[in-house]
């Protein structure tokens, strides 16, 4: 496992490097306007959405190292291409084709931990891999604040170039990767429609995707608030990524416990809406106070936020593993990518919009989202477990599908 933790710690020391800084990337070096970044990211969501089971199922087909290793290698290409990005077609084209395959990615990091874990032991390593990551994140997003800071072009040329050599150095870890012994056929495991027609297990993934919102309040909002916002320093955002990927790599293992069980699982996500609830509503009261109060009113946020992060994604692997077939964890994985990618669809418009309005309304109505969700989290789960118990898949005996 400790190829495997290494590969998660580079990668995220250049995912850190661009989530840190990629929105002001675009509109201070390319210069596109705020709601052209929005609906770019939008779009990559969307073209992302109708790909996700069929990126799930060639995993399936291939293995998920081999799998892995492609995704890597188009994300390295993507991120230099995005170097020559200097128009709003060309953002469109890199940003819709990067989304793609850093999604795929993480379907297919996800099938290889099912690949090569038991299922009794996938939860903690989640957490473990999770906190490794988070490291690496907070590597990259101190070197992402420090080149924000700079704020020239040579500078975030290196942000992206940066991130561009850590994946590529990610990618030759998961070359290393022990290979298994994983039976595959041309048509293995159940077929897509099946997957699709599981809606107990999509229903969840939505609720878990709209939870990930946070995500991109954390990687989009918050650092265009800033710069909206004359009196922040600019680096602000990155730093606070950095204190968020601190919080999960401190955080994750230790309040990943009770995600073993569905009941913790529906506490987890309750709680987790709750948290995202209230960190809306102290970026709402961040602006018209004095600088120093602005500050803490962001960090109170961004706490709350890597708090709802921690909780949901414990759920989250629970779910996303333990409802999906035991031949077909690619393909579902897929399902539960479409339905979680609700937040790259959502989210960029969401937050911008909310960003644009400049005033805590936006916040607060984005707060009011998150608390409905967490509403909805309890018969989403007792409908998702009453179906895996009712009636056996057509290719797995011990996991029904959906009604």
């Amino acid at each position: 496992m400790l190829t495997l933790a290494a590969l998660n710690l580079v990668a995220s020391i250049g995912f850190g490097m661009y989530a840190s800084g990629s929105a002001l990337y675009f509109t201070r070096y390319v210069g596109l306007p705020v709601s052209e970044v929005g609906v770019g990211l939008t779009v990559a969501g969307l073209a992302w959405l109708p790909l996700s089971i069929h990126l799930g199922r060639l995993c399936d087909r291939m293995g998920a190292r081999k799998a892995t290793l492609a995704m890597s290698i188009c994300q390295v290409v993507l991120l230099l291409a995005m170097t020559l990005v200097h128009d709003f077609p060309g953002f469109i084209v890199v940003v819709t084709l990067l989304g793609i395959f850093m999604q795929g990615g993480w379907i297919c990091r996800e099938a290889l931990v099912a690949e090569m874990v038991g299922s009794g032991d996938r939860v903690a390593v989640s957490a473990q891999l999770r906190s490794a990551f988070n490291v690496g994140i907070i590597l990259g997003s101190l070197a992402g604040g420090l080149i924000l800071t700079l704020d020239s072009a040579p500078a975030y040329l290196a942000l992206v170039l940066g991130s561009a050599l850590a994946e590529g150095v990610a990618t030759l870890l998961c070359a290393r990767l022990p290979r298994r012994s994983v039976t595959r056929t041309k048509t293995s495991g159940p077929p897509i429609r099946s997957a699709i027609r599981d809606l107990p297990y999509l229903t969840l993934s939505l609720l878990y995707g709209f939870l990930a919102v946070g995500d991109i309040v954390l990687r989009v909002g918050i650092p265009l608030w800033i710069g909206a916002h004359s009196y922040l320093p600019k680096g602000l955002g990155a730093w606070l990524y950095g204190l968020n990927a601190v919080l999960v790599v401190v955080l994750q293992v230790p309040l990943s416990r009770g995600a073993e069980t569905f009941g913790g699982v529906r506490r987890m996500l309750i709680v987790a809406g709750f948290a995202s609830t209230a960190s809306c509503l102290a970026i709402s009261v961040s602006t018209d106070v004095p600088a120093l109060l602005g500050v803490c009113a962001l960090v109170a946020s961004v706490v709350l936020l890597s708090l709802s992060e921690v909780w949901s994604s414990a759920a989250g692997w629970k779910l996303r593993y333990d409802l999906a077939p035991v031949h077909a964890q690619g393909t579902w994985g897929g399902v539960f990518a479409l339905g979680s990618s609700v937040n790259l669809v959502m989210g960029p418009m969401l937050v911008t919009w909310a960003v644009e309005r400049n005033t805590p309304t936006g916040w607060g109505l984005l707060s009011a989202a998150f608390l409905v969700a967490a509403a909805a989290v309890v018969p989403a789960t007792t409908w998702a477990l009453r179906t895996r118990t009712d009636r056996p898949h057509p290719a797995s005996p011990v996991t029904p599908t959906a009604r």
